[in-house]
């Protein structure tokens, strides 16, 4: 766990955090003695196709208000920019020019939805759960291939909450470790599925040591950090 970073934290742009001003969090990181924290707030896409994040027009704003921040703080706490996406492939341009555009300092690949090969997503009503599952975990590796991604968010996520755990899984989770390896990504320990209960734990069984993790709180309000640091540090020493 790189001490004193406060990983992955949202803003009350992504339409589903409390209200609370970025500021906020940072004035909460400083209380906990943190010297680094990262917003990772739930990125646009253009023409604003899906729910749970900021809109696209709210961009420039994300990224003036965090850059005035970091002028602020400067000396107290390093302050980086990124956003928390899908990785939709007919976006790629899209992903290039936020790392070279906006100057993202990381792109964390967060998969709650994937794209079919015949245009529907994996939330769509008629796409079979089976199907839908499969995709999107198998999405995952192919992702981390694009060289996009700093980091994957809570990576277990996706998988079955069950004992339903099948080869095809293993066979899933060892692309992705292997993928991870390859391209220098850091899989995300995330606290809120730690709060939740811990599900899914069969993902990290047998994982390679060479494995970069990073810890993430997924805070949605200032007071998510200092709860889920806790629950950090017991799964960082585990």
């Amino acid at each position: 766990m790189e001490e004193k970073t406060i990983f992955h934290v949202h803003s009350y742009r992504c339409k589903h955090a409390s209200q609370e001003q970025e500021e906020e969090y940072i004035k909460k990181a400083i209380e906990l003695g943190a010297t680094k924290i990262v917003f990772t707030d739930h990125a646009p896409f253009p023409g604003n196709p899906f729910l749970n994040r900021m809109s696209i027009k709210e961009l420039p704003e994300y990224v003036t208000v965090l850059q005035g921040l970091k002028e602020k703080y400067a000396g107290i706490l390093e302050i980086k920019i990124g956003l928390e996406i899908e990785f939709v492939p007919t976006y790629r341009e899209y992903y290039q020019a936020l790392l070279d555009k906006w100057d993202m300092d990381i792109l964390l690949l967060g998969e709650h939805f994937s794209l079919l090969p015949d245009g529907r997503y994996t939330f769509d009503i008629d796409v079979p759960k089976a199907l839908a599952y499969h995709r999107l975990i198998e999405s995952i590796p192919e992702a981390i291939e694009t060289g996009l991604f700093s980091a994957v968010a809570h990576p277990e996520r996706d998988f079955h909450e069950d004992d339903r755990w099948t080869e095809k899984d293993t066979e899933i989770k060892k692309a992705i470790f292997a993928a991870a390896l390859q391209h220098h990504v850091k899989m995300e320990k995330n606290a809120a599925l730690l709060e939740s209960g811990g599900k899914h734990q069969q993902f990290w069984q047998d994982i390679p040591e060479q494995i970069m993790m990073v810890y993430g709180v997924d805070a949605h309000c200032p007071e998510d950090i200092g709860r889920r640091i806790k629950l950090l540090k017991t799964a960082a020493n585990e």
